[in-house]
């Protein structure tokens, strides 16, 4: 049996977005990146291999105090975690990368980040669907990053809704 609903869905948006964080070793950052994901409404949060130090409970850069409204998980393998149905996209400075200006959101996304002193692991970047970048002459803050990415989703998919 086949049924069509007619009616527009009152959801204020489709779909969700994911926040992972592979190999964080600065709790700075950590917590900036707690805040993006309260703010701009993220599911979830995933710190996968995080530094044994970082207690997301005591982040002075966390003033809202993300982890009581925002699921944050504590894990070896991102992939264990991440939800069903859910594209993973890394976001890292490589040649091939899809620059973030030009990128069309997955109405489903995790948006994968590496670590301060490095990039998201080999292991992780073949396993992703897309890979995306900033378009900057350097590198970026982890905090700043997340961020960027985060308002970059929100505005695309507010234009998308209102076209």
């Amino acid at each position: 049996m086949e049924r069509h609903i007619k009616r527009k869905s009152t959801l204020p948006q489709r779909g969700f977005a994911c926040i992972a964080l592979d190999r964080p070793t600065d709790g700075v950052n950590v917590g900036h990146s707690l805040r993006a994901a309260l703010g701009f409404s993220a599911r979830m949060v995933i710190l996968g291999s995080k530094d044994s130090s970082i207690n997301v409970r005591k982040l002075s850069t966390d003033p809202g105090r993300a982890y009581r409204h925002v699921p944050i998980l504590e894990v070896d393998d991102i992939f264990c975690v991440m939800p069903n149905d859910c594209t993973p996209v890394a976001v890292e400075l490589t040649d091939d990368a899809v620059d973030l200006t030009n990128f069309v959101h997955p109405e489903r996304a995790c948006y994968i980040f590496g670590p301060e002193n490095g990039s998201v692991s080999p292991g992780i970047l073949e396993k992703c669907r897309y890979v995306v970048k900033i378009p900057t002459t350097m590198s970026l803050n982890l905090g700043m990053t997340v961020n960027i990415v985060m308002y970059d989703r929100l505005a695309k998919n507010t234009r998308k809704r209102e076209a």
